[in-house]
Parts: structure tokens; sequence; C-alpha cells
């Protein structure tokens, strides 16, 4: 009896795990399960649109399969891809008819499948291998949402034709349970409704010019794209670009590579070469615009303006913008450059990376460039490098057609070289990009050179000093705000209130006081925030805006000291050497907190009005007669550096 029941107890515990194996692979078949057995529970009608270019997202609701199956949304999610299936055309002799396909083709969670005709008569479509010569529907990017709404991305590839339609079936397969959608397609040329049909919720009129001579590339042109996806409510990749075409309807149909080619009357037309038109493209993965024209049709006199207006679309709203571009006659390289400015850009590199850096975006401050450079109407600038001799070069490798490669030396050279990097324009240097080699630098090395933007209108440029640190691991600084201020400073020392309420709300801090774990940082370049040469009650500045280190020689540049008092709820400044009522110095401090910085743009002045200032007592400003140094520490005669003596600072040598 006793080995019956060990018997009967291991049969039940196999026939368990037959049951459970099978239950699975009924709950998630194989890509082999035959469409004609399954158990069709619904069907559904999917009618799908999309231009000649740009297809669209379709939504396939699986909500019944789900609950009719039992499977949690859990399971479903994490199976999408065996969830969701296309039928495959069955080349062999056996297939029923032409029309047939046994098989399910598994989408999988991500990719791109190929759907190619399975008639002469470009009527239906099927999933199969890709095929130069057929044409038909490439799909893209299964997710499924927390609704249970599977969306697809379809969209036409091969000479696609406006009012071609084609037909074919997707499958939602749960063990041998199914929804059948009946996918009928059709390539239309106007998704987009009448101007008089849309909201209009922005305008921008932007300028920019081109010499008569350089037209086929164009140039792009500075505009805040981001302000019109605002407007829109939308990002980059829900954009459709548009203008209007004679029946006043918003067109897609591209005649430019991906924009549009206009008369001089400001109006849509054909491409024809040797025609006095021109052109503006739309980049869809930055948002940036590109103008052109004919070359070599135009004079260049100076007189010859193009005008027209493009329309970024998101559904029924619109955003209008007005492009103006002057051809300008050619301009010579300049022969003198004098520099009107410079600005230090801080980046960081994978170390040691094995694939390539496609380069990352780095916010420069271009608009300030321009002005300094006395930029005219349309003007943007040229990006320049030096060779090892210091030669002037504006030439562009083929592999970054708007920038440059340069050595780890800083110098320009072309791509090959052996852990170069590169720097390129996006939307005219409002945005620099830039990327390196892979496999190059262990973690701690550091490039540092420089290049520059030119006005060719009369050479002068703007300098641009980057330092890369090659790191183990890329850490982005997110800037949440800015302010400008005017701190107050004197011999004696003085607070000036501030009020760090929109800073700490800026961060995310809840509190009305600076909690323990934020820090006051001094940015060493321009986005890299580190508390460089802090003397622990806030930092010491020479007359060209550095931080002093007060262990070094360059305690003797010290001019005075800011810091932000938290007692007192201001920041204290301290004049250290001879300051008047003249005397500007601009500096800038961040407010860190977890990763994030609300800068100040802060102007130091000499308080002048008794009642915008506010004397106080630290322990830097203290008379009784004692030595202290910058740390508030009693020292004796034999320290040296900068001390404070009944409230007086000075270099005890």
């Amino acid at each position: 009896m006793k080995n019956f029941t060990q018997r009967a107890l291991t049969l039940i515990v196999i026939v368990s795990f037959m049951l459970s194996f099978s239950q699975l692979a009924y709950a998630f078949p194989t890509p082999t399960t035959n469409y004609k057995n399954l158990n069709i529970i619904e069907t559904v009608q999917v009618d799908h649109q999309m231009t000649t270019a740009e297809g669209a997202w379709a939504a396939f609701n699986i909500t019944s399969l789900i609950e009719k199956t039992g499977v949690t949304y859990e399971e479903a999610a994490a199976n999408i891809g065996k969830i969701m299936n296309f039928w495959q055309y069955d080349h062999s002799e056996s297939a029923e008819d032409y029309y047939v396909a046994d098989e399910l083709w598994p989408m999988e969670t991500w990719g791109y499948w190929w759907f190619n005709f399975a008639d002469e008569e470009k009527t239906t479509f099927v999933a199969d291998q890709w095929s130069e010569g057929s044409w038909g529907w490439t799909g893209s990017g299964v997710t499924l949402g927390t609704d249970s709404v599977c969306w697809i991305f379809l969209g036409p590839y091969n000479s696609a034709e406006v009012g071609q339609k084609a037909h074919s079936q997707l499958y939602a397969v749960i063990g041998s349970d199914a929804i059948q959608f009946n996918i009928d397609a059709e390539v239309v040329g106007q998704p987009m409704r009448k101007l008089d049909e849309c909201t209009l919720r922005g305008e921008t009129t932007i300028y920019t010019n081109n010499q008569v001579s350089n037209g086929w590339n164009g140039r792009p042109v500075r505009w805040n794209v981001q302000e019109a996806l605002d407007s829109l409510g939308c990002g980059l990749v829900d954009i459709h670009f548009m203008m209007l075409d004679a029946d006043s309807c918003l067109n897609p149909n591209y005649t430019a590579t991906s924009g549009f080619w206009i008369d001089m009357d400001g109006k849509l037309t054909d491409y024809v070469q040797n025609t006095k038109t021109w052109f503006v493209e739309y980049n869809s993965s930055t948002g940036a615009l590109n103008v052109g024209h004919m070359p070599n049709m135009f004079t260049g006199d100076g007189t010859e303006v193009c005008e027209g207006t493009v329309y970024l679309c998101f559904y029924d709203n619109i955003y209008k913008v007005n492009v103006v571009m002057d051809v300008i006659p050619d301009r010579e390289a300049p022969t003198e450059f004098i520099e009107k400015g410079r600005e230090e850009l801080y980046l960081q590199g994978l170390a040691n990376y094995n694939d390539w850096s496609v380069g990352y975006n780095v916010q420069l401050d271009y608009q300030h460039a321009l002005e300094l450079t006395e930029c005219g109407r349309g003007d943007d600038l040229t990006l320049y490098a030096k060779y090892p001799d210091g030669t002037w070069t504006k030439e562009t490798s083929t592999t970054v057609p708007s920038g440059f490669w340069m050595t780890p030396e800083g110098h320009f050279c072309w791509y090959g070289s052996g852990n170069a990097y590169f720097f390129e324009n996006v939307n005219s240097g409002v945005i620099g990009n830039w990327g390196h080699t892979p496999g190059a630098d262990d973690p701690g090395t550091t490039y540092t050179g420089e290049f520059y933007y030119v006005n060719e209108a009369n050479g002068y440029y703007y300098t641009v000093e980057y330092r890369i640190d090659f790191v183990s691991e890329i850490v982005e600084n997110t800037i949440v705000g800015e302010d400008s201020i005017t701190v107050f400073v004197s011999d004696e020392g003085y607070v000036t209130p501030l009020d760090v309420t929109p800073a700490l709300s800026a961060l995310g801090i809840e509190e009305t006081e600076i909690p323990e774990d934020a820090q006051w940082l001094v940015p060493s370049f321009a986005t890299l925030y580190a508390p460089t040469n802090d003397t622990g009650e806030g930092y010491v500045y020479d007359a060209e805006g550095n931080t002093c280190n007060m262990d070094s020689e360059e305690a003797e540049n010290a001019v005075y000291r800011l810091y932000y008092h938290p007692e007192e709820a201001g920041f204290y400044g301290e004049v250290w050497k001879d300051f008047t009522e003249e005397t500007r110095y601009n500096v800038r401090q961040a407010l860190a907190y977890n990763g994030k910085y609300y800068i100040y743009h802060i102007t130091v002045a000499l308080a002048s009005v008794a009642d915008a200032i506010e004397e106080i007592t630290t322990s830097g400003n203290r008379n009784d007669g004692n030595i202290y140094n910058l740390n508030g520490q009693k020292v004796d005669d034999s320290y040296r550096g900068i001390v404070i003596k009944n409230g007086k600072a000075f270099i005890q040598k």
C-alpha cells in the first residue's frame, strides 16, 4: 500500500508538471501556429491611412482576448511579441490558393517587418522578406498600453503612390483563441485639413542669408523649435511639415529632400533645374530648418529677398513659420581675424568606448557670440579651426558635414587620426554636437583646445575654449533655473538679502530654507559645477572672476569673497582690495541639489546705499584684535596667507 501511494504521488506530480507545461504552451504559442486552426473570438476592422513618405500608429485593442484566456496584463505585456502575429504567405505549391498563408509571423516587441504584395494587382499584402522589386508596408514599435491597447507603427516603403490600397490580417493569439484584425490600408496625399479648418497656435519669423553660389546644401537657420513644440503640445516625432498648395491645403508631399521648393512669390513649386527658386527643409530629428536656393540663378546684389511660409502641424493644430532669406554676394574668407569674446565649454566622453560615439548636444551662448561679432540680419557664424602652424581653416570632413575632426592636441585633422574627436554645428551653432572615435582614452584623460565662430563679413570671431574629460560614466548636469542678482560688498562685510524660494521650488525642495545636503558651487567650466577652491565660508575671487586657491600663490590675486549666509538669508560680500563705486565684477554661483542646479548670475558692486545693505558680525569679521584665517580659525603671526584682523583682510607674508 505504501509503494502504491508513493507511485500515485509520483504520477500526480508528473501529470501536474505536464499540465503546467501544456498550459504555458497554450498561453504563448510558437511562431509556427497555423492561423486556420485558431478560434476567432472577435473580428475587428482597422482602417489605416498614411502619406507616401510617412506612416502612422494603428491601435489594436486586445482586452477581450486577455479576459477570455485569463492571462494577466503583466503576462501579456511581457509577451506581446508572441501574441501579435501577421500572417505569412506560403510560397510552396501546396498552398491552397495564391492568397492563403499557412503560418503566422511573430512580431516581437520592437523591430521592422516587411510586407509584400501577394498578388500582381497589389491588393493584398503578407508578412515576408524584403524584396527590392516589391512594394508593401513596414511596421515597428509594438507596445502594450495599460488600457490593453497595442500600438503598432505602419508605414509604406518602395515607391508608394497616392490612392493605393491593400488588405491584410493581423492576429492577437493566446493559446488557440485569437482576435482577427482586418487591416485596410490606403496611401493618402492629404492627411491634414484645409488651412481655414486648423487652429493657429503660434507664429514666428526667422531670417537667414545665403551666398549666391552656395545654394544646394542650404544653411541651418537659428530658431526656437521648442517654442513651437510647446505651443502645439507635442514632440519632434509628432510633427508634420507642411506648406500650402494651390488649393489652400496643407501639403506634406515633398519636392525637396525633406521640404519644399518655393518660387519668388512664396508659393509651392516643382523642382526645375536652373530656375530662380529656393527651398526650405525640415530635420525631424533636431527640428532645424535648412534654407537654400538654386545656385548661380541670383545676381547676389543684395536686393533679392526670398520670402515664404511653412507650417509645423500636429493634427489640426498649426505653428506658422515665416522664412526670410537674403541672397547676398559671395564672401571671401577673412584676411584678418579679431577676437571679440570667448566662452568656456566642458565636455565628457566615455573612456574606452567600444563603439562609435555619436556625440551629444551641448548648449552654447551663441546669441552672445552673434552680438559680440556684430552679425547683421540673417548672418550666422562659420565654424573654424586651426592647423598646428596656426593657419585658420573652415574645411570640413565628408563624415562631419557641418564641423571637423580634432586631434588630442586640439588641432584640426581629417577623419582617421588616432583618438580623434569631432565638433559639428546643429542648427547654426545654437547647439554644438560632439563625439569621438571608439576605444580611445582611459578614465581621467583630459583633452583641451579651442574652436572658433567667425563672422566672415568682418573677420570678428568668438573663441570656444573646451575641455574634454574622459570618464567611466557620463554625468549630465540639469539646469532648472537662472536668476540675475546684484551682491554688495564692503571692507567691513555686508549681507545682501536674497529670496531663495524660486530656486528651492525649481530644485524640488519643499522646505523654505536651504537643506544641509544642498551646496553652493562655482562653475569651473560652462556646464560643469564643482566646489572649486572653497574656503569653507564661500569662494574667493580674483579680478577676472576666477576662484583663488588660498594655499598657493593665487592668494595674492584675491580681491573679494562671496558666500551665502543662511542665518541672515542673503549673500555675504567682503572686499580685500581697493573697490570703487564704479567697480563691477560678474561671476556665477549655483545652488546644487540632487544633480540639479539653479544658477545665479551675480554682479558684484560696492555697497554705497545704507538702506540696501545690512552689516553683520561673522567669524570673518571679528573686532577682538585676534588674527583669523578664512575658515574662522585663530592663527598667530607665523601664519602665511590672507588673514582677518579687526574686520580687515590683508596678506600676511
